[in-house]
């Protein structure tokens, strides 16, 4: 260990020398995560720990240590390092002003044997490839892991088909897609030779479709790889895709958005792609009809009014109960819209009535009931013609709770005619009977001719714990039926449930 040294704090308080050189030459065109590792190397230079080693130079970058031995061998190609010990590997790190001005020799110049370089300049002819495009070229056997004869045959196709200067920037592009397509071999390259041709023949049928007989683009290239390889199109699929087309300007830019919608929607064939659109007029169609019976006919579907649709669809709600919904809600409403529907159909799916046929028996139910009520109204001398949600509450009650028979509910009609509230007497009539054991219209009718006589006779009621007053129905108050009367609950359209 040396005598003296730095305190571990100055190389905090320090600063690390970048020449604008290594800026404006290097780092513009280096990948980010090689940048990082040249700066930190640069800075580990000036201070240094005792401990250095590539895995724990990964491990500060948060980096693996091959990605950090290939910034490295980037860097050896571009000049700025150089292999110094091979066990443990260690570098050293050159300036670019170094390189520069003490015109040291490219030591990546040496990295590649004289046969690969010369092959490539054969390729490119009379071309004059530069130090950048060397480098770039070299970048795709240390970077993108392609062997050096898959890039020999990457650039002699390039020329073949390249008229003229050819920018390897270019070449890059398919470079990076061959390498991310795992091509390694010979093989592969036919493969991907054979599949660009065909893909090449693909994309001049598109643009001729589209009323266009150039070349393609580099642009429109992309893009037509980004529809086969990134979305999952079919060739067929985009064929079929541009019938869209004949509603606007027909392009490729156009023609992308209507991919965009069809790959969010999962049509990527010409099968899935068809029967969406069938689906999708079906909503439509549907959408209509309901809104017809809303009572706007001839409008055109929202997207929200699509929604709700699909939505519905999704709950599993079939189409005559959501058309029975539009019925319900068209009756009570003036101005019923899409969400008036869906709070009909939750309120009927709370009530357990999830189906056309569960609504149409419940409808069935209310009929009958609203039918005896009229005969009730009639018998009562009640003066009403459409019965309430609150009067068939009260008669489910005289059924259930109470037990009584229609017979016996239409018997007590009668004996309440003339009071104040008949509903209200005819409901304490039936209490009392059924608190009494009554449920047969001779004992019911017994019970009634005794209550008269002990009327005339004017008895005090005998109160008896097992019968209670047998004379309740007669003594309620004006205030206590129209007290019960208020909390009815009032719906005039139960009747007509669809």
């Amino acid at each position: 260990m040396a005598v003296v040294r730095f305190d571990d704090a100055v190389s905090m308080n320090d600063a690390t020398s970048v020449d604008n050189l290594f800026i404006s030459e290097y780092m513009l065109r280096a990948p980010g995560d090689y940048v990082k590792v040249y700066l930190y190397s640069l800075m580990l230079c000036h201070h240094p720990r005792e401990r250095q080693s590539v895995e724990a130079l990964a491990k500060d970058l948060n980096m693996q240590p091959a990605d950090v031995e290939k910034a490295f061998r980037y860097w050896m190609i571009e000049g700025l390092v150089r292999q110094v010990g091979d066990n443990p590997k260690s570098y050293a790190i050159l300036t670019a002003n170094q390189v520069a001005f003490t015109r040291v020799k490219n030591p990546g110049e040496q990295l590649y044997n004289r046969r690969f370089t010369e092959e490539i300049q054969r390729i490119m002819g009379d071309q004059i490839l530069t130090v950048t495009d060397l480098h770039m070229i070299y970048d795709w056997v240390d970077v993108y892991d392609l062997p050096e004869e898959v890039v020999i045959m990457l650039l002699q196709n390039e020329r073949n088909e390249w008229k003229g200067f050819l920018p390897i920037s270019r070449v890059n592009n398919k470079a990076k897609e061959w390498a991310d397509a795992g091509v390694r071999t010979v093989e592969d390259v036919e493969q991907m030779l054979l599949l660009g041709r065909e893909r090449k023949q693909e994309l001049q049928r598109l643009l001729t479709r589209l009323g266009s007989r150039r070349k393609p683009s580099q642009d429109e290239e992309e893009m037509y790889r980004k529809w086969v390889d990134d979305w999952g199109f079919t060739p067929d699929a985009i064929q079929e895709a541009c019938k869209e087309t004949t509603k606007g300007t027909p392009t490729m830019a156009y023609l992308d958005g209507i991919l965009l919608r069809q790959h969010q929607m999962g049509w990527h064939d010409v099968k899935s792609m068809a029967m969406g659109q069938a689906e999708q007029r079906t909503i439509r169609d549907f959408a209509k009809q309901v809104l017809q019976g809303l009572g706007r006919a001839g409008s055109v579907p929202s997207d929200d009014d699509l929604a709700h649709v699909i939505a519905w669809q999704d709950r599993g709600y079939e189409d005559a109960f959501v058309l029975y919904a539009v019925r319900a809600v068209h009756r009570r409403l003036n101005h019923a819209g899409m969400e008036d529907v869906d709070s009909q159909l939750t309120r009927w799916v709370e009530q357990g009535l999830n189906t056309a046929l569960a609504v149409q028996m419940e409808a069935q139910k209310t009929r009958e009931k609203n039918a005896l009520l009229r005969q009730v109204f009639e018998t009562a001398a009640v003066d009403k013609q459409r019965p309430s949600e609150g009067d068939r509450k009260m008669l489910n009650r005289w059924e259930t709770e109470y037990g009584m028979s229609h017979e016996l509910i239409l018997l007590a009609a009668g004996y309440a005619q003339g009071r104040p509230s008949p509903l209200d007497a005819v409901n304490t009539i039936l209490r009392d009977w059924s608190v009494l054991g009554i449920h047969d219209a001779e004992a019911a009718k017994n019970e009634h001719t005794s209550h008269v006589q002990t009327q005339h006779q004017k008895a005090q009621p005998v109160q008896s714990a097992q019968t209670g007053d047998r004379n309740d129905y007669l003594r309620h108050t004006d205030d206590e039926w129209n007290r019960a009367a208020a909390a009815a609950i009032v719906d005039l359209d139960g009747e007509e449930l669809v």
